[in-house]
């Protein structure tokens, strides 16, 4: 009886424990490679027949009007040297390194991305009004003088400790827009490009104040700032007498910049003022000085998404480089970009 159980017991183990152990404890559960994805958010599915290969970046060297290959952590590199300060705090410099990355990897082709839009056949341009600012090494060189060394060394350690880390929402690779100050508060994506994004929201960014163009000034005399009204919209009815009291109905964002303001008999848009004056940001004031209209501005660049400065002064506190992406972009999550296309995070 005693040899019957054993065999019972074997026939047992081998027939339904074994296959149980191979099937469940060693499953990874990793989504197959055969199965379509979308890698980047609002961009084309990608069928994962074999893991595409992101490594090397397709890059428009726009004042060379040229297309270069170069390897991903390279393109980083050049990015976060040509957009960020190098004085900054390491933990900025990563989130930088981060930020850059994940744009870089939502634009590549490969990975479902649009590209570049104004290049054919490349990922990216290194014009700073379209996709990321870029250097090279030589220019770099040029840039730092004897620096350099220091430099480059700080940038490429916030760019290696930070290899292969991307930022996702809802599995998808987002776009991390970013900008120089907000003003101290960012803004919401509506505010700006009219489409509501869950994970680019107004947040406070104090610290700023130390950046040289956290406030500016333009000023422009009477006649000028007529005249250049006049030449967006013809139909303006104004005189250069008391331009003050002609500026009204002024619309601002949570985050304080100009949406809409009449001036005159014509409604006009914030960024139709910052373009047409060339201001930093579209959070101005309007004041008289003599005979000029003095425009005071608050800020440097579009105010959505992480601001470097206010990265900075994070940095400065103690955040570390994920809590500084996390406070910005709101909702997200921090992964490997293997991990993304294997399905395991």
């Amino acid at each position: 009886m005693r040899y019957l159980l054993y065999g019972v017991l074997s026939i047992f183990l081998s027939l339904i424990i074994l296959p149980s152990i191979v099937i469940f404890g060693f499953s990874t559960h990793e989504v197959s490679v055969e199965k379509n994805l979308v890698l980047v958010e609002g961009g084309k599915s990608v069928k994962l027949d074999k893991l595409p290969s992101y490594e090397v970046i397709r890059v428009f060297i726009t004042n060379q009007n040229k297309i270069e290959e170069m390897q991903l952590e390279d393109y980083v590199k050049g990015v976060v040297a040509a957009e960020m300060p190098a004085e900054f705090e390491i933990e900025a410099l990563k989130a930088q390194a981060v930020a850059a990355r994940t744009y870089a990897l939502a634009k590549e082709v490969a990975l479902g991305g649009k590209g570049c839009d104004l290049h054919e056949g490349v990922d990216v341009c290194t014009d700073p009004e379209h996709c990321q600012a870029w250097q090279s090494v030589e220019e770099l060189k040029g840039k730092w003088g004897e620096n350099f060394e220091k430099y480059y060394s700080k940038i490429s350690q916030a760019v290696d400790s930070t290899k292969g880390l991307v930022m996702v929402y809802q599995d998808a690779l987002i776009l991390p827009v970013y900008h120089a100050i907000s003003g101290g508060r960012t803004e919401n994506s509506e505010d700006v490009w009219q489409k509501k994004i869950p994970y680019l929201r107004s947040v406070v960014s104090p610290g700023e104040e130390v950046a040289s163009k956290y406030k500016t000034t333009v000023v422009v005399s009477q006649a000028e700032f007529v005249k250049k009204l006049k030449e967006r919209q013809p139909s303006l009815k104004l005189t250069s007498n008391n331009i003050l009291s002609e500026i009204k109905n002024i619309e601002r964002t949570q985050a304080g910049h100009v949406k809409t303001l009449k001036i005159g008999d014509v409604t006009f848009e914030g960024k139709e003022i910052k373009e047409l004056f060339g201001l930093n940001s579209t959070n101005f004031t309007f004041s008289k000085q003599k005979d000029d209209i003095v425009i005071t501005v608050i800020g440097y660049g579009h105010g959505v998404g992480m601001s470097q400065y206010g990265a900075n002064a994070l940095a400065k506190e103690g955040k570390k480089f994920d809590e500084i992406l996390k406070y910005y972009y709101q909702g997200i999550e921090i992964v490997k970009i293997e991990d993304l296309l294997k399905g395991k995070h």
